[in-house]
């Protein structure tokens, strides 16, 4: 058979293929589309992954680097018990929190939502419903992490309450009201309150994602002023609100703890309203709190209606207005605040035992009644005055700028702002001493090269000195002790290279060391000697710096330091080694975040190394019955405003102890913690952080001799504790209630550290001075910290406080020289009004303003002598503008007892002129 030809290909309508040609092009489009989608959810996948790497890759970065700074201070076991802690809490807190968000979401998914179809008219959320399924657990996982990661962050700002509370040590002292251990309020107490807050959260961001997710799944609705919930999500809220009710219970237990540090009544306590209707209000609100949580437990298991969650919720909320609020408020109104004085009695009473305790004024403080002495004439008292005190000529918050002109030879030298006074052996004898190290100023090196600010100029060169109280008569500048290039030196120093010190920024940084057998040094060390064009360089031999030979180190620095440099600069070798966290303070505060720091770190010459002395104090503000002081308003002065010492935190404190003396080395950087005082004061919070931390505190018992003669009493301390006694050194409830006799710090008569004075007004403290004086102003000296104190109106002196502040069994006695009442003895601000107000005082001033000269009033000093006070001020004058200009003594002026002041070349004179008005008047 012939075969069947195919017939010609017959074409389809031109209206089919028109169709079929824009279904391809639709498919085609929608192909392309859904390519596109993929891409660009690929590339944002990635995106999203190499920002989540690179974060992870800087956090381990931050770790490494952390733990190797850590172990070149020899205190790798304090980061990895840090850290270790941090990591616990975040897991233990993070994984309830996330857990119990997750939870929520994934039952909220599972409620039957009978609602969703009759009320949903967003097409967004119907959509989405519709598609849920597909990322759900995309949002349950999301509803679960970032509670977790927020709970989990938070838990780690409570290593330290943790670690105390795992390390708790007995201070063998109970509180009056619940009769527990002190050291259950500075060590158990803060850790259950932290709990019960981090829990707290966790279900509250359980709730929220139960109420909102509830909502959008439509689980519950209200239109129209119609409500319609279903029994699923009342049953999850009511578990919810039960969970978190009974941790108001808790909270509400643990919370009457926090009454021995009320503020209610007239001093920190728990007063007349705290014990008799703050403490049963707590009470009666755990009470209500449980019952309430039980009731919404039964409308889980039984109920499950709405009105029982209503009315368990309101009733909560009234309840705590009421009796947690209301009822405390009218006790106080109607009950304390009438006869506060009689009531609160025996608040006070704890109160100012406990304060006492608290801030280690309870055993050491003498108080002596302070009047003038008489039969000694003038000739008498002035010599009387030459070996009472050594008075300061060198005005250590003025002379700063004539160290820097006549000491710092080089732009990249440079002084602290505010001299350092200390004592030193001199020719067989005690001699105060202005001092200082001469630092490196980042900002005076030359170019601004990288080699040069992190290779070059990595160090300060040496410390000045001179005696506070004697000047040269030809140049009427200081006399040095140490300074100069070649250094003179009558305090030997035989290592002066500064690698580590104050004026070092956070952020500054040296690479230091050369490999062995190499030659070359390149570190500049210091200038040629007499003007010479001849420099010194070295290299650095200590090992206080991390290595970073290997590529791994420097690429991990370089990520850490944000400075690519670091690995790509051929200076570096096998030998290099980083030095980092340059400043004395910071390096102590890394090393023990769990002390308070002293403002000021102060240098001292120890076997010719150059030491920088931190004194640390351990505080809290949970110490039963102790009043709270505020560290920053307590410890702020002329110094701290200007920036001469370290501004302490805006917090709340009533327990300060001077427990640790930290010293760093200036070459080395080494940190060494010496404990102090423990025998005489002992410590539980320094225990139980040598608990957690064993071995990081060295016992004071290994503090060499030679380190203990140069430790003085700390300024912060000191500072806090004649702001405390200017009200405790009151005794008896009534007179403390009272406040007739009340006292407080004086105001700076003149600006320290600038040129012009301030009036009577100004509300900056005079700072506390160092001084080597009589203990009684009749001869015999000792290194002392003092104070002026004045009475509430400002207008006269009510004492003199100071502390011994020299190293001995009697370091830490305080001494109150109390004037008589009416003994109209003259305030610092009524003493600078009479100088500024002398004819003959304001002539000579004028007179030496005139010109190109510029006058600068130094501080005014207190000098107890033979029952009365000394009051001396040096003057100073320098030329306006110019870069070389700085402050020389041209006059003393001096004012004794009631006398007119005097205005003397020379001290002694001045003394004599005073001493004699003062005779003549009496």
């Amino acid at each position: 058979m012939p075969s069947k030809q195919p017939g010609p290909k017959q074409k389809p309508p031109a209206g089919v293929t028109k169709l079929l040609s824009g279904r391809s092009l639709l498919k085609g489009a929608s192909r392309r589309r859904a390519f596109l989608r993929r891409w660009v959810l690929r590339l944002v996948a990635l995106v999203v992954a190499l920002v989540v790497l690179w974060k992870l890759f800087v956090v381990a970065v931050g770790i490494a680097t952390s733990k190797m700074w850590f172990d070149s201070v020899n205190a790798g076991h304090v980061y990895t018990t840090m850290l270790g802690a941090k990591i616990l809490l975040f897991c233990v807190f993070g994984i309830i929190a996330a857990v119990v968000s997750g939870l929520t979401l994934f039952f909220v998914r599972r409620i039957p939502h009978r609602l969703r179809m009759s009320t949903d008219h967003d097409t967004f959320r119907w959509t989405f419903l519709k598609y849920e399924h597909r990322v759900g657990w995309v949002l349950v996982a999301l509803a679960a992490i970032v509670p977790g990661v927020v709970v989990g962050n938070a838990a780690t700002n409570g290593w330290q309450k943790y670690l105390l509370w795992r390390h708790a040590v007995p201070a063998h002292t109970t509180d009056p009201l619940f009769h527990k251990d002190v050291s259950f309020y500075l060590e158990v107490y803060p850790f259950h309150v932290l709990v019960v807050s981090l829990l707290t959260q966790a279900v509250v961001y359980a709730l929220w994602i139960a109420v909102v997710g509830g909502y959008w799944y439509g689980a519950w609705r209200i239109r129209r002023g119609h409500r319609k919930v279903t029994r699923g999500i009342v049953v999850l809220v009511s578990l919810l609100a039960a969970l978190y009710l009974a941790l108001k219970a808790a909270g509400y237990w643990v919370s009457r703890y926090s009454l021995t540090t009320s503020n209610r009544g007239p001093v920190t306590g728990p007063s007349h309203t705290d014990i008799d209707a703050g403490l049963p209000s707590r009470y009666v609100m755990v009470g209500i709190a449980l019952a309430l949580a039980v009731l919404l437990l039964v409308n889980v298991v039984r109920l499950g209606r709405v009105r029982v969650l209503a009315v368990g919720l309101v009733v909560a909320v009234v309840a705590s207005a009421a009796v947690g609020n209301a009822w405390p408020s009218l006790f106080y109104r109607f009950g304390e605040a009438p006869s506060a004085a009689k009531v609160d009695r025996s608040e006070i009473e704890h109160n100012q035992k406990a304060t006492l305790a608290a801030f280690g004024l309870d055993g050491d403080v003498k108080t002596v009644s302070y009047s003038p002495s008489k039969g000694l004439d003038t000739a008498a008292l002035t010599t009387l005055a030459k070996r009472t005190a050594q008075i300061s000529l060198n005005d250590p918050n003025q002379i700063s700028p004539t160290f820097n002109v006549l000491q710092q030879l080089q732009a990249y030298y440079g002084f602290k702002s505010t001299l350092d006074v200390d004592h030193y052996t001199i020719n067989g004898k005690s001699q105060d001493v202005d001092i200082a190290a001469r630092e490196l100023q980042s900002g005076g090196i030359p170019g601004n090269s990288w080699v040069n600010k992190h290779l070059v100029y990595t160090h300060g060169y040496g410390v000045v000195a001179a005696p506070t109280d004697k000047v040269d008569p030809k140049t009427e500048s200081p006399v040095f002790l140490d300074g100069g290039i070649p250094p003179k030196q009558q305090i030997p120093v035989t290592r002066p290279q500064i690698y580590f010190g104050q004026a070092f920024s956070p952020s500054s940084y040296a690479i230091v060391g050369r490999p062995t057998g190499s030659k070359r040094n390149l570190e500049f060390d210091h200038p040629g000697s007499n003007g010479s064009g001849k420099s010194a360089f070295t290299t650095y031999q200590g090992h206080g710096g991390i290595r970073v030979g290997s590529l791994w180190r420097r690429l991990l620095f370089a990520v850490s330091l944000h400075s690519p440099n670091v690995l790509f600069s051929s200076e570096l070798n096998s030998a290099s080694q980083l030095l980092t966290v340059r400043s004395p303070r910071a390096r102590v505060a890394k090393v023990a975040p769990w002390l308070t720091l002293d403002g000021d770190a102060y240098p001292a010459v120890v076997n010719g190394h150059i030491k920088y002395i931190v004194d640390g104090y351990t505080s809290s503000s949970t110490y039963p019955y102790s009043q709270k002081v505020n560290l920053r308003s307590a410890t702020t002065t002329t110094l701290t405003s200007n920036g001469s010492t370290a501004t302490q935190a805006s917090r709340n404190v009533n327990y300060l102890h001077d427990s640790v003396k930290a010293v760093v080395d200036a070459y080395t950087g080494k940190v060494t913690l010496y404990s102090w005082n423990q025998k005489q004061q002992p410590d539980p919070l320094l225990q139980t952080w040598e608990s957690v931390f064993p071995g990081l505190v060295k016992p004071q018992s290994s503090i060499p001799n030679a380190l203990l003669s140069q430790l003085r009493y700390p300024t912060d301390l000191f500072n806090v504790q004649r702001y405390l006694l200017a009200k405790y050194h009151v005794t008896g409830a009534g007179n403390f209630y009272s406040g007739n006799d009340f006292w407080k710090v004086p105001v700076d008569p003149t600006v320290a550290g600038t040129n012009a004075t301030v009036s009577s007004n100004s509300n900056l403290s005079q700072p506390s001075r160092y001084m080597s004086m009589s203990d009684d102003g009749y001869g015999g000296q000792q290194f002392s910290l003092s104070s002026p104190m004045v009475t509430l109106n400002g207008r006269d002196l009510a004492s003199f406080i100071y502390v011994n502040s020299q190293p001995g069994p009697d370091q830490g006695k305080f001494t109150v020289l109390k004037f008589p009442a009416g003994a109209d003895v003259e305030s610092p601000a009524q003493v600078q009004n009479d100088i500024e107000s002398d004819t003959a005082i304001t002539d000579k001033l004028t007179l030496a303003r005139g010109g190109n000269s510029q006058v600068v009033l130094g501080s005014l000093e207190a000098i107890p002598l033979a029952g009365r006070i000394l009051w001396v001020e040096p003057v100073y004058t320098k030329s306006k503008g110019g870069t070389v200009s700085y402050p020389i003594l041209r006059h003393v002026i001096a004012l004794y007892g009631n006398g007119s002041p005097s205005f003397e070349k020379t001290l002694p004179s001045a003394i004599r002129h005073a001493v004699a008005s003062a005779n003549t008047t009496k």
